[in-house]
């Protein structure tokens, strides 16, 4: 289905509560992710910022930061980002939520750390900027026709539950059931969204398969 054909992010759920003030934050854009830097009148000055200050802002994405699972520069891609750090201080970067799912299954499936995680950050769906996965709810999208999404499919983020709801309310396919939170992704949900990542058997044989054609190019 063309792009245009599927359901813009922000007309549902201005459908969905028209009149409300969800129609006003699906207007707002990201321009940049919160910088360490971005300071206002109720933060400590410079010499007064402490670690726990810094930790709770998000990192703006680096222009040359690959996805950690699907390889795809994240920066592209600022409407639907995913940042986490482990609590031994490495970063990882991701183009979408769903990859963000998919390697907090298993880090080291993905050459991260075999540790846990600290912070992670999502791209809130109606604002488009970061909020932390640990406050989010997510709508397990099933379908990629009801959002011009990324990777076909990610779980959504939204701030607050009322939110989430409106957006399942949109769609006869959801319920209240669909609503997840950060506590709730394991290796079910990575398989749902990014399942080729983990069948190392169909891993292989693609890889097999494309030295088999590259062979017989050359030859």
């Amino acid at each position: 289905m063309a792009r245009s054909d599927r359901v813009d992010r922000r007309t549902v759920l201005r459908t969905a509560a028209a009149g409300t003030t969800l129609a006003i934050a699906g207007c707002i854009t990201k321009s940049e992710p919160a910088a360490d830097d971005n300071t206002t009148d109720d933060q400590p000055a410079d010499d007064e910022t402490t670690d726990a200050d810094t930790a709770a802002q998000p990192a703006a994405i680096p222009a040359d930061a690959n996805c950690e699972v699907c390889n795809m520069v994240a920066a592209d891609y600022p409407a639907w980002n995913a940042q986490l750090t482990h609590d031994t201080g490495e970063d990882a970067y991701f183009c979408s939520a769903g990859c963000l799912a998919a390697y907090t299954a298993e880090p080291p499936r993905f050459e991260g750390p075999d540790s846990a995680i600290d912070t992670a950050w999502v791209t809130e769906y109606e604002t488009e900027s970061f909020i932390q996965a640990s406050e989010a709810f997510f709508v397990r999208v099933a379908n990629p026709d009801h959002v011009d999404d990324i990777m076909m499919k990610n779980p959504t983020p939204f701030a607050t539950r009322e939110d989430a709801l409106a957006f399942t309310e949109s769609f006869d396919a959801y319920d209240e059931g669909d609503i997840l939170q950060f506590s709730d992704f394991d290796m079910e949900l990575a398989t749902f969204y990014r399942g080729k990542f983990f069948n190392d058997e169909e891993m292989n044989s693609s890889e097999g398969n494309e030295s088999t054609e590259n062979t017989t190019n050359t030859a």
